[in-house]
């Protein structure tokens, strides 16, 4: 037996048997899933869980705990803070409390213009941010500063999103009014 066929002849085999496990397990999918849903006990040499047994033991505890404090808890009304009627006062209590989510909140209008333009064009919007980018490098509409403008922004929205950074809240309302200024300018440029 040559080299060549030897290495055949061992991938073959060494990835047959994956293959085949894989494919059952794409076969019977469903089953499959079904009966992951049941299990209550998981048990290795170094874990075990009972999860369905304790999961009810801690259900009977909060009803017990509900129960309990209902009551001796007289009924009172409490005055809930009302829910925000407009996209500024949601923004500002998500700047008060998630700074960072509110930056993700006001990027959505800017993704929304983004939309609206593409579709005017009766483009498909593109899936990748460089395709999107080409377009509008080419549209005279959209100046040079403005897909640069577009370009920081996006970058320090992703950082908000994806590093974790602690963004004050000045600096999440600092994002909003930049935010707001980048859609009003891609607004005007799409007209």
């Amino acid at each position: 037996m040559d080299t060549l066929t030897f290495i055949s002849n061992t991938i073959g085999q060494v990835i047959s048997w994956p293959v085949a496990i894989i494919g059952l397990g794409i076969l019977f999918r469903s089953p499959i899933g079904e009966r992951l849903k049941d299990i209550r006990k998981i048990k290795t040499k170094h874990f075990e869980a009972n999860f369905g047994e304790e999961l009810e033991i801690a259900e009977e505890k909060i009803i017990a705990a509900e129960a309990e404090i209902t009551d001796k808890i007289p009924d009172s009304n409490i005055d809930e803070e009302p829910l925000p009627q407009t996209r500024e006062e949601l923004l500002e209590q998500l700047t008060e409390l998630m700074p960072n989510a509110a930056i993700l909140e006001s990027w959505r209008n800017v993704e929304r213009t983004l939309d609206y333009y593409f579709s005017n064009k009766g483009i498909n919007m593109p899936k990748s941010r460089q395709s999107m980018l080409g377009h509008l490098d080419y549209d005279p509409n959209f100046t040079p500063q403005l897909v640069t403008a577009y370009q920081e922004l996006r970058l320090l929205r992703n950082r908000a999103a994806h590093v974790g950074e602690n963004i004050s809240e000045r600096q999440a309302k600092e994002f909003i009014a930049l935010a707001d200024r980048l859609t009003h300018a891609l607004m005007s440029a799409v007209k």
